[in-house]
């Protein structure tokens, strides 16, 4: 009776692991077609930055927070893409799910060279807007320049996996 009841629990924490990982693990989605949520970002400098006066860029849409370490991992390719994508028309957004104080100091840290907000309850929304209904981090998502989400990506991306992504929708650079 103990190996069945042992065997039964091991079945069901396979498939509670199994689909734990298929809710959680990092994933791309296939393109979209789907047009882009009307949102607004006020950066930490006080600015207001709206998704629509981008129309015409790349835009990629980082959401982190500085106690994620997935995050904090990713800030420095998001850095190197603004660098060699910049001239390709690729504008970085990194609305971060945390307090000006905590964020701040990253900006100086990783020499973030892309607009950065810290707005918990706002970057929330939008990163709902944008079809994250889970509230995990990071949350990327890539926007082309008419105005369409192109990928949304759950979960932390190598500097491999970012090139790729950058390279496949805008080109060598």
């Amino acid at each position: 009776m103990r190996k069945l009841v042992a065997i039964v629990l091991s079945i069901a924490a396979i498939a509670g692991g199994a689909l734990l990982y298929q809710q959680l693990a990092p994933h791309s989605a296939s393109p979209m077609s789907a047009a882009a949520p009307a949102v607004n970002f006020v950066t930490l400098d006080g600015k207001t930055l709206s998704l629509a006066s981008l129309r015409g860029h790349w835009v990629l849409i980082n959401f982190w927070a500085s106690w994620c370490a997935p995050c904090i991992d990713e800030l420095p390719n998001l850095v190197r893409a603004q660098d060699e994508y910049g001239g390709l028309g690729l504008k970085i957004i990194g609305p971060a799910l945390d307090e000006a104080a905590q964020v701040q100091p990253m900006l100086t840290r990783f020499k973030i060279n892309y607009p950065v907000t810290a707005d918990f309850a706002g970057g929330d929304l939008a990163m709902r807007a944008f079809g994250n209904d889970k509230g995990a981090l990071p949350f990327t998502v890539l926007i082309d320049p008419d105005g369409f989400i192109v990928e949304r990506h759950l979960g932390g991306m190598s500097g491999e996996q970012l090139e790729t992504l950058l390279q496949r929708h805008l080109g060598a650079h």
